[in-house]
């Protein structure tokens, strides 16, 4: 029986001790936190969560930190001197946000109390809004009300998520309705080129017939003048014959005969 009281003892002071190294971890990242150094909170709270990789706390906390390294970076997209510069701060905005959504995802399931599960869903929700999931953003500020509804930050947050959404869909529309437009300009370009080459054709194709028209009117006017010039030497020659005919006969006269 002594032996398995020290057992036990021995059990729950191990216990006791891991949770003293866990809540150091987390009480040292949280120092961190509060002085801005969010890399090294997270470090300290890695630390915490290599004893107890389930331990709420550290994992929740990871992921403000991680969100307050997203908002940092977003600050600073937005003083950029360069295009490329901004688009690679807000990837990295983008990228913090994601993994510390997966954070506060974690916490939701561990979460046992409707407090605990609003917060985790709160800030599940901000971390959806800044990487710009906004369906995914609305749901968790709604399922944060469902656990605390006189939440009013998270009423006002859905509120603002779902404006963002409406404004989104609004430029999607638009965008749509711009490419629609396109389309028709093309389209009508393209049937005013066809009805121009179209056009190009039967002028090409009647100034191709007139010169056919031409061309057959000159040939017909040369045989012409070919013709009257055979029926003029025609008339020339059968002229010369009657001429001669004439002198032939003109050399014909009777003469007298002599007694």
């Amino acid at each position: 029986m002594k032996k398995y009281l020290v057992i036990i003892l021995g059990i729950f002071l191990h216990s006791v001790a891991m949770g003293q190294i866990e809540k150091i971890g987390t009480e040292k990242g949280n120092k961190e936190y509060r002085s801005g150094r969010y890399e090294a909170a997270i470090e300290a709270y890695t630390k915490a969560l290599e004893n107890d990789p389930e331990y709420p706390e550290a994992i929740f906390n990871t992921g403000n930190a991680l969100q307050q390294m997203a908002r940092r970076l977003q600050e600073k997209a937005q003083n950029a001197e360069t295009e490329e510069e901004k688009k690679e701060l807000m990837e990295g905005a983008v990228t913090a946000s994601k993994k510390a959504a997966s954070q506060f995802s974690s916490v939701v399931k561990l979460a046992k109390t409707n407090e605990e599960i609003n917060k985790a869903q709160y800030n599940l929700g901000n971390s959806k809004l800044m990487s710009g999931e906004l369906d995914e953003s609305i749901e968790a500020y709604k399922e944060a009300l469902r656990k605390v509804p006189t939440d009013d930050d998270a009423r006002y947050n859905l509120a603002y998520a779902k404006h963002l959404k409406k404004q989104q869909e609004q430029q999607q529309q638009e965008q749509q309705q711009d490419q629609n437009q396109d389309q028709k300009d093309q389209n009508q370009e393209k049937q005013e080129q066809e009805q121009q080459e179209q056009e190009q054709q039967q002028q090409e194709q009647q100034q191709q017939e007139q010169q056919e028209q031409q061309q057959q009117q000159k040939m017909s006017k040369e045989e012409a003048e070919q013709l009257l010039q055979a029926l003029m030497k025609q008339e020339k020659d059968l002229q010369e014959e009657l001429k001669k005919k004439k002198r032939k006969k003109a050399q014909r006269v009777k003469i007298e005969k002599d007694w």
